[in-house]
């Protein structure tokens, strides 16, 4: 009798193949699935978006890189960029500035004036408000063009006698401790004459101011580079402000305060000091004929002096009589207070 064939019982495990195990096997949930491909998201945006300070979002931009080159010569720096192609070429001042702020900054040598007169608070801000050094240029004083001479006449003025016609006055007034002598009546009659023939100008004329001692102290009531004023009503108000502020201290040096003067081409110039000396010697006199080229400034002198003058030919009278100008002398005990 033929037995039948044995089977295996679906319930035993041991008989059960792997490989079909491996197949019956249930797949992930596809919420876990969605979770780990958005944190992946994530994880990328987070390195290539920056957050602002503003809050916003942006992009990185790209930066380029550049080499700027400088050169010495002279005590002269020249700032050049270098490129790919090896051929150095001016840098422009945005790139010299950046790649050196400090060459963007004048030097103190650059700046002559007591600043205490020509920017605003920079006696508080520096201490003493005063820097020496080089005489600028013309260009480093005069901002725009000067008066029409066709138009409104030239005006005429006087100081201490001496009168002056033109439409441009520069006055260059002594203020060294000497002037505050004689219980201060040299510098007050001084500042009063000069208000007195401010008044004489009108809205197309122009004028400038210099109280001097060791270093000319410019009026500059708006700051900035500068230059000469219209002599309009508020000019002249600020004026007479400037004006009464001048106090007299330190000693005297002519030749800066006359040498910028020059160099604004004025019509006339009225020059007044007391100082005996330092007197001004023949160079420097020449120096002054040759920057009056031509003689196109009239220089008028006024000396203060103590008692009837003595009758010498001193640097005052040669001064005036070599730029056309007259010479007057004043004795400082006749003053009115």
């Amino acid at each position: 009798m033929t037995e039948p064939p044995a089977t295996e019982s679906p319930a035993d495990p041991a008989n059960v193949d792997i490989g079909s195990r491996m197949l019956t096997r249930r797949p992930y949930p596809a919420w876990l699935m969605s979770a780990a491909l958005h944190a992946a998201l994530l994880v990328v945006l987070a390195l290539t978006v920056r957050v602002t300070p503003g809050g916003g979002t942006s992009v990185e931009p790209d930066r380029s890189g550049g080499i700027v080159l400088v050169q010495r010569s002279e005590g002269k720096r020249e700032y050049f960029e270098g490129g790919d192609d090896a051929v150095a070429r001016p840098a422009s001042p945005d790139v010299a500035a950046q790649s050196n702020p400090a060459a963007a900054l004048p030097s103190a040598e650059e700046l002559p004036f007591d600043l205490d007169g020509v920017l605003p608070s920079t006696g508080a801000a520096m201490g003493t408000g005063e820097l020496g050094g080089a005489l600028p240029d013309a260009g480093d004083l005069t901002v725009g063009a000067g008066p029409n001479k066709s138009i409104g006449g030239a005006a005429q003025t006087e100081v201490f006698g001496l009168q002056g016609e033109g439409h441009e006055f520069v006055y260059v007034f002594d203020r060294s401790a000497s002037m505050s002598g004689h219980g201060g009546r040299p510098l007050r009659a001084a500042k009063r004459e000069l208000i007195e023939s401010l008044g004489d100008l009108g809205r197309t004329h122009q004028f400038q101011i210099f109280f001097y001692n060791q270093m000319p102290k410019i009026f500059n009531p708006t700051g900035g580079t500068p230059r000469m004023y219209w002599g309009d009503e508020p000019s002249k108000e600020m004026a007479k402000t400037f004006v009464a502020g001048i106090r007299a201290d330190g000693s005297t040096r002519h030749m800066n305060a006359l040498t910028v003067a020059l160099r604004l081409r004025p019509d006339v110039i009225f020059f007044l000091t007391d100082a005996e000396d330092p007197q001004m010697n023949e160079d420097e006199l020449a120096q002054v004929r040759r920057l009056n080229s031509g003689g196109s400034t009239v220089i008028n002198a006024i000396e203060f002096g103590f008692g009837p003058y003595d009758g010498e030919d001193n640097f005052l009278k040669r001064l005036a009589r070599q730029n056309r100008g007259q010479w007057a002398y004043q004795d400082v005990s006749k003053l009115r207070d």
